[in-house]
């Protein structure tokens, strides 16, 4: 076997690893999302299988030459076709019916170890243990061991190099995850007949044994897969997230992001204004805005997804000047195809809230941040006090900022140390619980307090004060007091807060 295809399997290995590696968090996502946990929980089976294979594989490979590389190839490449299925029956055994985001936790971060480590575990072992072999196989691997190890090694990473950037700008796009994921192993098959015929001729035995090899990937699509929801309407894998539109009991349409659970990120009911959920608070912070120099009222939405609370703020009065930012244009189109979005509505897509924010200078007269991260909160770098100074610095005098922060109650560690963060920048600072949801709406002023007086004159002159009569009963907005331990830049630590959230019940 020359050493020119050796070089060309362990790049071809390499590839295989990378592209299994990164589909394999966007093929669990429909079950258990993207968070930190499911990230370090792939990664760590992909290295785990990967050290046993090497060390199994170098050992197995001092017993001698012939056929073990194209076995090898040959499993992992079957085994690569058949992912996708085999995520698909495994991941929905993992997780009750009907669980809730509250409840979510374990079930995420120990659900996605367990179908981690047969599902990606057994292939990541097969192509770890194929770079020994090589090593062995090479004519030059008793006088230059050093110099044939690094070759191969040296290969095996390019085409890891190769894997990482072909899957995400080319093959994701072009494919999707799950047929991503069948074209690497349909690329380490192809490795593995040239493997078998440079190296010997399969007997009987041999033949047998790639006969029942092959019969993995007919296996695994004859898995009964995950049940797709009746309510479901469409679902498209973006570059960013498994994105779902499904019908509600009550016929609201909702946007489901990755696992969703009980989560949604968009709501409409068509035909009608109100959703009946938390965006409909938000239309407060947009009524309250006060007119830039030149006369105009305007409102920034970051964290469009399918455009609800723009929608929304565009039907009460057309003369504001709305505009979302929004990382995922799918999401934005979905906005327009399923959500009553307007046309007229303009979307900043491709870009992030805080980099949007920092590339326009232009001073609004409300900001509405309602991103998310893997549902339990805001992404980290929207968590900051120096996020919070960049928001405020995009206020017009008297500006108000909003967030939309998730949690049971005031004391949850997410709530209190991102709320107290931002009132640490924004004096008077208040929030409230919306009615019957997990939701807070936080509000701040750039100069400026909240005036229920005012609130109540603006619901009723938008006409909207009968729906949102609850905003102006009483005491409900309570004062934020800015904490000592504040969010910055490098040293946030929303995850841990998170998961300390969950321990401890709140």
């Amino acid at each position: 076997m020359t050493d020119a295809l050796l070089l060309a399997v362990a790049a071809a290995t390499g590839a295989a690893v990378m592209i299994v590696e990164l589909m394999a968090v966007r093929l669990l996502a429909p079950w258990f999302g993207q968070t930190l946990p499911v990230w370090a929980n792939v990664i760590g089976v992909v290295l785990l299988a990967l050290a046993a294979g090497q060390w199994l594989g170098g050992r197995w490979a001092e017993s001698g030459r012939g056929r073990g590389p194209a076995a090898l190839l040959l499993v992992a490449g079957a085994l690569s076709v058949a992912l996708p299925d085999l995520i698909a029956w495994l991941a929905p055994a993992t997780l009750p019916e009907r669980l809730s985001l509250e409840e979510a936790y374990p079930f995420v971060t120990l659900g996605s170890l367990l179908v981690a480590l047969p599902a990606v575990g057994l292939p990541m072992a097969a192509m770890g243990a194929v770079a020994p072999w090589l090593v062995r196989m090479s004519r030059e691997a008793a006088a230059l061991p050093g110099a044939v190890s690094g070759r191969i090694l040296a290969a095996g990473t390019a085409g890891s190099l190769l894997g990482a950037f072909g899957s995400t700008y080319v093959l994701l796009g072009a494919f999707g995850s799950a047929l991503s994921v069948r074209l690497a192993g349909g690329l380490l098959l192809l490795a593995s007949a040239f493997v078998w015929r440079v190296t010997s001729r399969a007997g009987a035995s041999g033949g047998r044994a790639s006969l029942l090899t092959l019969l993995v990937p007919g296996i695994g699509a004859l898995l009964p897969a995950a049940p797709r929801a009746e309510s479901q309407l469409v679902a498209v894998e973006t570059p960013y997230q498994f994105a779902r539109v499904v019908r509600d009991d009550d016929g609201t349409l909702l946007l489901r992001l990755n696992e969703g659970l009980d989560s949604f990120h968009s709501a409409y009911r068509p035909g009608e204004l109100w959703t009946d959920r938390y965006f409909d608070a938000f239309v407060a912070p947009a009524l309250l805005a006060p007119p830039d120099e030149g006369g105009r009222r305007s409102v920034l939405v970051l964290g469009m997804g399918a455009g609800t609370m723009a929608r929304q703020i565009h039907a009460i009065d057309a003369r504001v000047e709305v505009v979302g930012v929004e990382p995922d244009a799918e999401l934005v189109e979905l906005g327009r195809e399923w959500f009553g979005l307007p046309a007229e509505v303009p979307a900043r897509v491709g870009l992030d809230g805080r980099v949007a924010l920092q590339l326009d200078v232009k001073r609004w007269g409300a900001v509405i941040v309602d991103a998310y991260a893997q549902q339990m909160y805001l992404p980290h770098h929207l968590c900051t006090r120096e996020f919070f100074a960049l928001l405020r610095s995009r206020l017009v005098p008297g500006g108000v900022a909003a967030l939309n922060l998730g949690g049971r109650t005031r004391e949850d560690p997410v709530v209190a140390a991102v709320a107290g963060t931002f009132a640490a920048e924004f004096d008077g600072a208040v929030m409230a619980r919306v009615p019957g949801t997990r939701n807070w709406i936080v509000l701040g002023w750039n100069a400026g307090q909240l005036d229920v007086t005012e609130l109540d004159g603006r619901l009723r002159a938008a006409g909207v004060a009968e729906h949102l009569a609850w905003m102006t009963a009483g005491d409900l907005f309570a004062p934020v007091r800015p904490v000592e331990r504040r969010l910055v830049d490098g040293q946030d630590s929303v995850e841990a807060l998170a998961d300390a959230g969950w321990r401890q019940g709140g």
